[in-house]
């Protein structure tokens, strides 16, 4: 008898609590590091955005744009930041 494969796609719609309440331990750590490692989260954690004032997000977003140029930035534009960073950190 001859045997047929296919694959069947299937759209499930799941609340975000639900989804995260199902798994475990480890599947919590493997998700903050694909998060992670897609850029949405940071070592600093995920800012509060709800808490935030319109200028506030204005920076984060700033700053997050500009932590994509680094390979673009000179050594003393990168001497500034370390400088700034050290000053307030």
């Amino acid at each position: 008898m001859a045997s047929i494969y296919t694959t069947v796609d299937i759209d499930v719609d799941i609340e975000i609590d639900e989804f995260v309440d199902s798994c475990s331990t480890r599947d919590i750590e493997n998700l903050l590091k694909y998060l992670s490692n897609q850029g949405y989260l940071s070592k600093f954690g995920v800012p509060d955005e709800t808490k935030m004032t319109s200028q506030e997000e204005k920076f984060v977003e700033k700053l997050t744009s500009l932590s994509q140029k680094y390979h673009q930035m000179s050594v003393d534009d990168i001497d500034t930041l370390e400088n700034l960073f050290n000053k307030y950190i």
